[in-house]
């Protein structure tokens, strides 16, 4: 009753025109994401066991303050458009990504393209950015060995990464494998209580060079699934060398990563 309530109180005061949200599901661990095309001027949660952020103007973030809160409603305002919904608790949520903005091409559905919208296929974005210019730079050198993260897209199932790999030394680098990894940092009063979180990822898609020579630079293109993580946990990106030892860590950080642009 209290949950019907809310919705017509608030239907009362704000503009007629209302989408219906998908469910959302959220977890205490990590966060679960809402964008939206216009800013967002308004967020109502049902209760106080859900905790909601806007960042961006156009980012909604959300967790649960504990296990096992029970489903509530969820009432949000972006531009002059009010979206109506639930938002409910799970261990270990499905999908974590919920993109309300008006993609190109018909859409049947918010956020869902129709039937006569294809997606493209992973490996002609990976393509597609061969010659889409930097986006992002982020860094890291050992061993003579230079990795830099220089794009970085999202689309509503994937993040999409081109790393670039100079190798500085007279000696070739033969690729072993490159690992990715979803990392948490835990606040130091908790780092010897709680069990270290992280999620490993296998790339669906990528464009490698196995080989690369002395005074060469590659660039390496990937595309992973997406996975929410917290505000201040990072990707973790190594690369292991097959013929020798030089193994180089590159951290990309989830703001990065939540914040990039739709490919």
């Amino acid at each position: 009753m209290n949950k019907l309530w809310t919705l017509a109180f608030w239907a009362t005061l704000l503009p007629a025109t209302a989408q219906h949200l998908d469910t959302i599901s959220v977890t205490v661990e990590g966060t679960s994401y809402v964008i939206f095309d216009e800013p967002i001027s308004l967020v109502n949660l049902g209760t106080k066991a859900y905790i909601g952020k806007v960042e961006n103007e156009r980012m909604l973030f959300l967790k649960a303050l504990a296990p096992n809160a029970t489903p509530t409603t969820l009432l949000i305002q972006a531009g002059s458009t009010l979206f109506t919904g639930y938002i409910r608790y799970e261990r270990k949520p499905a999908k974590s990504f919920y993109d309300y903005r008006v993609l190109d091409g018909p859409t049947t559905r918010l956020g869902q393209p129709s039937s006569s919208t294809v997606e493209a296929p992973v490996s002609s974005k990976l393509t597609r950015m061969k010659v889409i210019k930097p986006n992002t730079h982020i860094r890291e050198v050992k061993d003579g060995i230079e990795l830099e993260c220089v794009q970085l897209f999202n689309d509503p199932e994937r993040t999409y990464l081109k790393i670039a790999f100079r190798n500085t030394t007279t000696v070739a680098y033969v690729l072993d494998i490159v690992s990715f990894t979803y990392k948490e940092k835990l606040p130091r009063r908790l780092r010897n209580k709680v069990s270290p979180q992280f999620e490993e990822m296998k790339p669906d898609d990528r464009l490698e060079p196995a080989r690369i020579e002395a005074g060469r630079t590659e660039a390496f293109y990937y595309s992973i699934p997406l996975y929410s993580t917290t505000e201040d946990g990072y990707l973790e990106i190594i690369f292991r060398e097959k013929v020798g030892a030089r193994v180089v860590t590159l951290e990309v950080p989830a703001q990065k990563i939540m914040n990039a642009p739709l490919l």
